[in-house]
């Protein structure tokens, strides 16, 4: 690994402080609203699944777990509940048929929809003094520095994996209560 040049490393220091309060801020964020249920009844966190679906088609629900980061048991129980309020609907995979897809009905992108205006009407205001160079500047970097952890961290996934497969297998330990 290489060491940061001397002249660079205040503003890595700048850029891990940023990334860590936006992390503590999302997992706050994620504390308040992991099982917050709105008006129509669905967890808050359930949306993101719903906004996958609406932005990435029909998928099998594996997938969205994995498109959401979202435990697969949990990806169910959101599924459940958006096909229940009619935002979401199932249907044979057509290359499995033991398999379904899940895909976003047109409530569903209209919930979508109306999120998304709610949201905006809050944040605005937020950013009223960023220039519209600033707000596609952030979105530039944030995407690029998401981009290139994601591909860290599906490395560092791999190499350890890697790693694991090559080791060779521990020797069975005798407890200390066995000895004789």
């Amino acid at each position: 690994m290489t060491e940061p040049q001397p002249d660079r490393a205040e503003q890595l220091e700048k850029m891990i402080r940023v990334i860590v309060d936006l992390t503590r801020m999302k997992e706050r964020h994620a504390a308040v609203v992991r099982h917050t249920v709105d008006a129509d009844g669905i967890e808050i966190a359930a949306y993101a699944a719903l906004f996958e679906l609406v932005s990435g088609g029909p998928m099998r629900s594996s997938e969205l777990a994995d498109r959401t980061h979202a435990d697969p048991s949990t990806t169910s129980r959101h599924v459940s509940t958006l096909v229940d309020l009619g935002f979401a609907e199932r249907s044979p995979d057509p290359r499995d048929r033991r398999a379904s897809l899940v895909s976003a009905t047109q409530a569903g992108v209209d919930k979508t929809d109306d999120i998304r205006r709610w949201r905006n009407e809050r944040l605005t205001p937020l950013i009223a003094d960023w220039t519209d160079e600033d707000l596609d500047r952030f979105a530039e970097l944030g995407s690029r520095v998401l981009r290139i952890f994601e591909d860290s961290l599906v490395e560092h996934t791999d190499r350890r994996a890697r790693c694991a497969e090559s080791a060779p297998a521990a020797a069975p330990q005798k407890s200390k209560g066995s000895a004789r």
